[in-house]
């Protein structure tokens, strides 16, 4: 018996292997690539490209879409996204994530819905027909600040260790694989650009464009720039193949291509690098440098050129590209010239500006990693609504020390007064504790006001140049009772043209913080229920809010106007202050507008529609860092107002986040901007761009509808708050 029980153990092995081999085969059958060399960013944007079986998909009812989850461990499903053929077997879909923790999952569901135009909205029509948890390889921190390089710069690493903080914290660099065909992100998910919202910086060589990157990367990455990017593009004798091979890159460059010439003289580089050592002569005798038609016509700030004279031919142009930044050097430092010289890494270091960025502790070490950033404090002053606040401390202990008095000694004594009359304890005790709740109950109501409200803040920002306008706006809703919401967001300004693209989301806490994305657990929801997006991006549907909360919210659009805002005449004198004269061609008024140029402010005051403001008959310009610090005088010196975290000035808080390095950054507040690092202009202002600052109307329109089982009135408008910026020009 016990040499058949060895038998059979053989034989149910081989029997079950199959079926287990073939089990695993099948749930492989959807694989994925996320995030940018398999690397996420929790609260941030991450791209997802989903492979999946022909079988599974080419159904014309098929369609995909990831979920993962928002920081209080909900479910979000993503816009559903048809899936395109890559071969014969094979199926693709490029899709966007957002994290809402470094320790979330992440699901790729295959879904069958049988009306498209509807495939979004959950209805019994709607069928899943596989889902697969795709796996983080390697989740990072929200804070966590990320360089992208596309090409082989073995400098960048180096660099990157040598700018670190005090704290020891340092840019990550990471190198994707350059791809040379790529599936494009589905429009559905809002601006374009979205898949680098994780990353802080790019280094660009033109080596790699020219050994091949997808021109959808490209272009990506370009709007990605134009939304508020830093971009370093080396490209100098590899310039003639990368534009060969793209002309994508053509806008990149500060002018028109014309030749290249021999680099002769490398003394203008080498003093840029501050280098110890001078390049090799031998290295110089290969070099070539790229040169454009018209060198007085550059477009932006020659930061080295070959020689002295003023038509030299540049070697560093940096220049404003939308509401971001491009650098150009014109040689090619990923070349084994520039691996083996020891004045690169200095000069990279110059290129990225990130050698004195300012980001010490500041205020004796008051900035900490994963705590409280200027994002989070807008987030906490958006999330006051009128009549509700926060019962004080000193109320509930109390009520509950009134409370316990009641039982012990007062229930007590009434019990010991009477042997009689002990039963009446038991009639005391219910109408003690039916009493404190009643006193409970009603001191909450003073404290919570009833119905819904909706309180709102944000930027609007307009570049003249290409007349681009975006905005980034904030909402924060709060719910009296029990119910479920659709929240949707468009452009307020009818008069744009019709290639705008939106996207909302879920508005989470600073780093580490409770409901924050790199919190060690998700904030536990007291209405936790899968919600998901409509068609597009620009839609959530069915959010659950619990009665007496409130949930916060951010979206971005961007668009396109058909006019200049302003007609200006502004320009430079000798003295680098401005003259000139601005009029508004905007439909409403803007109010308390200042200009902001290089280090000075011009105070313009209230610029009502066709209205002209001359600078002349100002009273002059003054400091733009004493103005944005609240310097004043005291005795002898100048002294700026303490920067207060718990301040509840929203447009206060706009301000200095919009413009945080020409405060002082975090030297000067104590804290990081997290989320709202893309809307620092900073950088511009030395970029032969004037920005003009006023309070107007909000630029982003939130329509929240409650659902049909929830109870109460419409949204009340708790207030609204927004900041309009607009880029000029400098005339020269």
């Amino acid at each position: 018996m016990m040499y058949m029980r060895m038998a059979f153990v053989p034989l149910l092995l081989f029997l079950t292997v199959p079926a287990v081999v073939k089990a695993s085969t099948e749930n492989e059958g959807i694989s994925a690539d996320v995030g940018l060399n398999n690397m996420t960013r929790a609260g941030h944007w991450n791209p997802v490209t989903l492979h999946l079986p022909k079988a599974l998909v080419e159904l014309p009812t098929r369609y995909v879409a990831v979920e993962a989850m928002d920081p209080d461990g909900q479910w979000l499903r993503s816009p559903l996204v048809r899936p395109v053929s890559i071969n014969d077997t094979r199926w693709s879909a490029s899709l966007l994530v957002k994290l809402g923790s470094r320790n979330t999952t992440i699901r790729a569901v295959v879904i069958d819905q049988e009306n498209p135009d509807t495939r979004s909205v959950a209805s019994p029509q709607e069928q899943v027909i596989e889902s697969t948890i795709l796996r983080i390889p390697q989740p990072l921190e929200s804070n966590q600040e990320i360089l992208l390089l596309l090409g082989d710069l073995v400098n960048a690493k180096r660099v990157s260790r040598l700018a670190a903080r005090e704290d020891g914290s340092r840019m990550l660099v990471i190198s994707p694989n350059p791809e040379t065909s790529s599936i494009p992100v589905s429009p559905v998910f809002g601006p374009a650009g979205l898949m680098f919202d994780g990353v802080d910086k790019a280094i660009i060589c033109g080596n790699a464009i020219e050994q091949g990157i997808s021109d959808e990367q490209l272009l990506q990455l370009d709007a990605w720039i134009r939304q508020g990017g830093d971009l370093l593009f080396m490209a100098g004798m590899s310039l003639p193949s990368a534009l060969s091979a793209s002309p994508v890159i053509e806008s990149w460059l500060p002018g028109t291509f014309d030749r290249m010439i021999p680099l002769r003289r490398a003394a203008a580089l080498e003093t840029y690098a501050r280098a110890n050592r001078p390049l090799a002569r031998r290295a110089l005798e290969t070099l070539q440098i790229p040169i454009f038609d018209d060198p007085a016509d550059i477009d932006g700030i020659i930061e080295a050129s070959v020689g002295s004279a003023e038509n030299d031919p540049p070697l560093v142009v940096r220049r404003a590209y939308g509401f971001g930044q491009i650098t150009w050097i014109g040689v090619d430092l990923d070349t084994q010239t520039f691996r083996s010289w020891s004045g690169t890494d200095s000069l990279l270091l110059n290129l990225l500006d990130i050698q004195n960025s300012g980001d010490s502790d500041g205020r004796a070490g008051e900035v900490r990693r994963g705590g409280l950033d200027l994002a989070g404090q807008l987030r906490l002053a958006i999330d006051h609504f009128i009549g509700v606040s926060v019962i004080p401390f000193e109320l509930i202990a109390l009520i509950g020390l009134l409370y316990v008095c009641a039982i012990y000694p007062l229930d007590w004594w009434i019990a010991r007064r009477s042997e009689r009359f002990r039963w009446v304890t038991w009639l005391a005790l219910p109408l003690i504790v039916l009493g404190f709740t009643g006193i409970t109950w009603s001191t909450s109501q003073q404290f919570k006001a009833d119905g819904w409200q909706i309180h709102t803040a944000g930027l609007f920002d307009i570049d003249q140049a290409t007349q681009t306008c975006r905005a980034s706006s904030f909402a924060g809703i709060w719910a009296s009772s029990n119910g479920q919401f659709d929240l949707s967001v468009s452009p307020v300004e009818a008069t744009m043209e019709n290639d705008l693209h939106s996207v909302v989301s879920w508005f989470a806490a600073a780093g580490r913080n409770i409901g924050g994305p790199d919190a060690l657990a998700p904030h536990a929801s007291l209405a936790g229920a899968p919600y998901h997006y409509g068609p597009a991006a620009s839609e959530l549907q069915d959010i659950s809010i619990a009665a007496a909360s409130s949930q916060l919210f951010e979206a971005n659009w961007i668009g396109r106007l058909p006019t200049d805002p302003i007609q200006s005449t502004l320009g430079r004198t000798g003295q680098g202050t401005l003259r000139g004269t601005l009029t508004s061609q905007l439909p409403t008024p803007l109010q308390d507008c200042v200009l902001m140029h290089a280090g000075w402010l011009y105070n313009v005051g209230t610029l009502h529609p066709g209205e002209t403001f001359d600078l002349d008959a100002g009273r002059g310009p003054q400091s733009l860092g004493a103005f944005l610090t609240k310097k004043r005088a005291v005795k002898d010196r100048n002294v700026s107002a303490r920067w207060k975290s718990d301040d509840q000035d929203i447009l206060r808080i706009l301000e200095v986040a919009g413009m945080h390095r020409a405060t002082g950054g975090p030297e000067y507040t104590g804290l990081r901007s997290g989320r709202l690092e893309n809307i620092d202009m900073t950088r511009l202002l030395v970029l032969n761009r004037i920005i003009l600052v006023g309070k107007g109307p909000p630029a982003t329109k939130w329509m929240p509808q409650k659902k049909a089982e929830s109870k109460g009135d419409d949204f009340k408008n708790a207030g609204d708050t927004t900041l309009w910026r607009i880029v000029l020009e400098v005339r020269n």
